[in-house]
């Protein structure tokens, strides 16, 4: 029999880089032997084998290195759900699940719309679209083959019929697609530039670099859904697009500026995340 409260106590000592020492030894213990931080706290002792002991001691040691706590348990929740996570997907962020929420919002009552996601990665953002608005079809667009297949595994754990999913660079343009034309897009691009990039906390060096970098001035992806695809928005349309911390003016100064965009047309504003961070630009 195995005293796992004090296993876990151990195992949190170990994990001094972590925000959440505590949560990451339970979460690990309950990746590797199924009981929950309640049965642990009603039941403490248990039988754990030699192999679950030397997988979670393995574990919570590739953990103290950095490594995100998501990619060792495989999924992570967002908006409701569990996504299935690994390394060639950008990790869901709990700030992300406020371009899902604003969409659901926009489509409340609505039937038959098209949603296009782009740079889906995980899927996490169209897919939670999805399961709140059956009606809807829901379009996702990403570039990595990775990416691809990680929203399609997704999207058949959610046993989702209302989802299509396209291994497309999104800078090919709208046109090239042969689809209906949106009533929503929606997009968290990759946003961060090289410099930035190399200043990120260690965790971020283990997620997929393509799904955070922007060479250049870290606006490329914005430039290209202004002029390649929301002008294919349908009238009385949304948009909803997440961008780094002092970026949404400049993202906004890209709309004013296009040639392909009327911007006239939507109630264009900047947004806070729910740290109080302006990162979200949406318009409708």
């Amino acid at each position: 029999m195995t005293d796992l409260k004090a296993l876990v106590t151990e195992a949190s000592g170990r994990l001094v880089t972590s925000d959440a020492p505590d949560v990451d030894a339970y979460e690990i213990l309950r990746k590797v032997t199924g009981f929950s931080r309640h049965d642990i706290l009603i039941e403490p002792v248990r039988d754990m084998s030699e192999e679950e002991k030397a997988l979670f001691c393995s574990l919570v040691e590739k953990r103290a290195t950095g490594y995100p706590l998501q990619y060792i348990l495989g999924e992570w929740d967002f908006y409701g759900n569990t996504f299935f996570v690994n390394e060639g997907v950008l990790i869901p962020r709990n700030e992300t699940e406020q371009i899902a929420d604003e969409a659901c919002r926009f489509l409340k009552n609505k039937e038959k719309k098209v949603v296009f996601d782009l740079c889906s990665g995980s899927g996490c953002i169209g897919l939670s679209v999805a399961v709140n608005n059956p009606r809807c079809e829901v379009f996702l667009f990403d570039v990595s083959p990775e990416a691809v297949e990680c929203s399609r595994r997704n999207t058949d754990n959610l046993s989702l019929d209302n989802v299509k999913i396209f291994d497309y660079d999104i800078f090919h343009g709208f046109e090239k697609t042969g689809l209906p034309r949106p009533d929503v897009i929606l997009s968290n691009p990759p946003y961060v530039t090289r410099e930035e990039f190399m200043t990120l906390q260690t965790e971020i060096f283990y997620e997929p670099e393509r799904a955070i970098v922007c060479e250049g001035d870290g606006l490329d992806f914005y430039r290209c859904i202004c002029e390649k695809w929301l002008p294919y928005l349908n009238d009385g349309g949304f948009f909803m697009l997440e961008s780094g911390e002092e970026q949404p003016l400049q993202i906004v100064d890209i709309m004013k500026n296009s040639k392909a965009f009327s911007i006239d047309k939507y109630n264009v504003m900047c947004c806070d995340d729910m740290y109080g961070v302006c990162r979200f630009v949406k318009g409708g």
